[in-house]
């Protein structure tokens, strides 16, 4: 699996190196990582992302996000401010401050309608060719990259789905990488839903909160069904909207690809 990096504070941190793409190669450690915001609580941390060499830190949080809680990367490394949500209606689904308070003043109409919005924005974002191709220009340049969002699950996990596929890793390979982040945020998420259900507060609060906290199989499945309901394969599909060929495709396999372990 991709390693979950221990010993750092950073959220939902983790190296896709690792990860098998059959044919015995695996991808590269320390190349590609993944992760929710990178604000460094300790020295620790800073020497921790230091250490990684990194060329560039791909965010993919809209613009408010990243006012509230900008990036603390070290010196030289090249930010890239990529958003997924864009000036789209699905903006209202990043956890801003003005958004976590709009919730308080919910109808369950309005509950109702951002759960779905959730669902509905999974099959938006392998189209969010804006933000995306910036990541993947990084990729064919070769880059040591880290790409996140702010909790390092969602358009983070869309990203990774897309970047493993085209690795040469399956459905199955990459959903349960996606469905991890269950497992590397259950400390976080379980302090935010008790400290929620101490505050009396609508039912469907509880609820969206609940399930925007973690990822879902179906979810991933919404990500993965816009793709492939319109593409046969993950070639055709990122040379017709992000117009990566064949021989960048390569380029991605030499630069990212090594023999398995």
């Amino acid at each position: 699996m991709g390693r979950k990096l221990e010993g750092i504070t950073f959220s939902n941190f983790r190296d896709l190196g690792g990860l098998d793409v059959g044919d015995g190669k695996m991808i590269a450690r320390g190349k590609i990582f993944r992760a929710g915001k990178l604000r460094p609580k300790t020295e620790e941390d800073r020497a921790f992302l230091k250490g990684l060499a990194l060329d560039t830190v791909v965010d993919l949080r809209i613009p408010a996000e990243v006012r509230e809680k900008p990036d603390e990367l070290p010196a030289g490394v090249e930010y890239v401010n990529a958003s997924v949500f864009g000036d789209t209606k699905f903006q209202v689904l990043a956890p801003t401050l003005k958004s976590k308070l709009m919730m308080l003043f919910c109808t369950d109409e309005e509950f109702d309608e951002i759960l779905q919005g959730i669902k509905d924005s999974y099959a938006y974002m392998p189209y969010a060719k804006h933000a995306y191709s910036l990541l993947f220009d990084r990729l064919t340049a070769g880059r040591t990259v880290a790409f996140h969002c702010t909790a390092g699950k969602d358009r983070t996990g869309v990203a990774a789905m897309m970047i493993e596929l085209a690795l040469g890793r399956t459905r199955e390979q990459a959903k349960e990488q996606y469905l991890l982040s269950n497992t590397y945020r259950a400390g976080s998420n379980s302090k935010i839903m008790k400290v929620i259900n101490a505050v009396p507060l609508r039912p469907g609060f509880y609820a969206v909160v609940d399930y925007s906290s973690q990822v879902h199989e179906e979810l991933f499945d919404n990500a993965y069904n816009a793709i492939f309901s319109r593409y046969d394969t993950i070639e055709d599909f990122l040379l017709a909207e992000y117009g990566i060929g064949r021989e960048t495709l390569a380029l991605w396999k030499r630069n990212y690809l090594t023999e398995a372990e």
